[in-house]
């Protein structure tokens, strides 16, 4: 295994599956958008690489990842829009694009909290293979905020609309049996058992025809985008509004408590 920066962003490649651990167990694997670059980087260099026939992304510790670090959220009011579409949103939004487009299979292997822009992270992957302590949430809602990251679109054709309209616009909590039962979840395993069940996953996914898995990619999103690059821009300006508005900064603000 070798840490890419810090050994907080961990690449494991072995039998043509490649492993990306978000290393941040003391911070929930928490992400801002220097990190997200980070991350960006490494599943485009694992996509590019011939060696590779599938992507793992999974989370030290007791969670896969708590969303966006506090110190992001506190800084945004303060940035320009000009920051914030260029910056923020390049990492965040890129990071759901990166994984949607890879060319190769992609699996989140996930425990406990999937929130904010790493709920979004799993909905743009394949595969979603989880223990019985995880459950997805996305609490945008409760910031004043809406998911801009691709959840608005991929969320309805995951789960349904119905429950698409709890998850974004109630913050309701999905565990992992729900998850499982609405198609957000392929797998659900005991805690003890998530890395087995994902490697055994993965390993089934490595043996398949490499090229046939690329164009059954394409095909799939063909059939499922009408257009998701749409709903990426539009959600990055409404976003700005919600920022500059008077419910955002407050509602950061009470998270101190």
């Amino acid at each position: 295994m070798t840490a890419t920066d810090a050994d907080d962003l961990l690449v494991d490649l072995a039998e043509g599956i490649a492993t990306l651990t978000l290393n941040r167990p003391h911070m929930r694997n928490a992400v801002d958008p220097a990190y997200l670059r980070r991350m960006i980087d490494a599943v485009r260099s694992l996509d590019d690489d011939p060696a590779v026939r599938v992507i793992v992304l999974r989370g030290s510790g007791k969670s896969f990842c708590a969303g966006g670090t506090l110190d992001f959220l506190r800084s945004l009011p303060d940035m320009d829009d000009a920051q914030l579409r260029d910056s923020v949103y390049e990492c965040f939004q890129g990071i759901t694009r990166t994984l949607h487009q890879c060319r190769k299979p992609t699996i989140v292997s996930a425990q406990g909290a999937v929130v904010g822009a790493a709920c979004e992270m799993a909905a743009a992957c394949d595969f979603r293979i989880v223990s019985e302590d995880a459950f997805f949430l996305e609490n945008w809602v409760d910031l004043g905020l809406i998911p801009p990251l691709g959840g608005l679109f991929l969320l309805p054709r995951l789960v349904g609309l119905g429950k698409a309209n709890e998850m974004v616009m109630l913050g309701e909590r999905v565990p992992a049996a729900e998850a499982k039962a609405l198609g957000l979840a392929n797998r659900v395993v005991p805690l003890v058992a998530l890395e087995a069940e994902t490697r055994r996953f993965a390993e089934g996914l490595a043996a398949k025809s490499a090229n046939a898995l690329r164009v059954i990619k394409q095909g799939l999103r063909r059939g499922q985008e009408n257009s998701i690059a749409g709903e990426w821009e539009f959600n990055v300006h409404a976003q700005l509004g919600l920022i500059r508005g008077p419910d955002f900064q407050r509602f950061v603000e009470s998270l101190d408590g």
